[in-house]
C-alpha cells in the first residue's frame, strides 16, 4: 500500500513542540490553500511555518524520507527541507513541521509548497503573499488606550 496524501497544511508564524506530541501553534493564518498573508512593511523579514499531517499508514513500508519545497512566485526555489526521515507508526497518523524566513525584496503573489515522501509528490498547495493596503494598517502603531475614567471623590 503506498504512502497516503497529506491531509491538511497549516501555516502559521510559529510552532512549538510540547510534551504528549502536542503543538502549540502561534499566529494562525490558516489552511492551505487558503492563505493569504499581508505584509505591513515591505523592508522587514517575515518568519512562518508549516504544519502538515498525514492520516493512519496501515501497511508502513518504510522507512520513509519527506522533503518540502517552497516556490517563489517567479519559480525560484525560497526554501527546500530534506530529505529527512520521517517517523512514521503503524496504524498512526503523523506530521511534519518546517519553519521558514522569507525576506525583502518581496515576491508577491503565490508561494506553491510540495511535500514530497520517498520522491513522491504528497501534497501539493500553497499560499498567497501581499502588501497590505493603508486601510488595513490603521491603527498598527500602537496600542489604543481609552481614555481614563474620572475617579469618585
Amino acid at each position: 500500500m503506498p504512502f497516503p496524501n497529506f491531509s491538511y497544511c497549516i501555516i502559521c508564524d510559529g510552532i512549538r513542540p510540547e510534551v504528549g506530541g502536542k503543538l502549540t501553534v502561534l499566529g494562525f493564518y490558516g489552511m492551505a490553500p487558503n492563505v493569504e498573508i499581508v505584509i505591513s512593511n515591505l523592508n522587514q523579514p517575515i518568519n512562518l511555518a508549516l504544519v502538515a499531517g498525514f492520516p493512519p499508514v496501515i501497511d508502513v513500508q518504510g522507512p520513509y524520507n519527506h522533503s518540502i519545497v517552497i516556490t517563489r512566485p517567479d519559480n525560484v526555489v525560497l526554501q527546500r527541507m530534506g530529505p529527512a526521515g520521517l517517523n512514521v507508526v503503524p496504524g498512526g497518523a503523523g506530521i511534519v513541521g518546517f519553519g521558514f524566513g522569507i525576506a525583502p525584496p518581496y515576491a508577491l503573489g503565490t508561494y506553491p509548497i510540495r511535500i514530497l515522501v520517498n520522491n513522491e509528490v504528497k501534497l501539493e498547495t500553497s499560499f498567497r503573499l501581499r502588501s497590505a493596503v493603508p486601510a488595513e494598517l490603521v491603527g498598527l502603531g500602537g496600542i489604543v488606550v481609552p481614555p481614563p475614567v474620572g475617579r469618585p471623590n
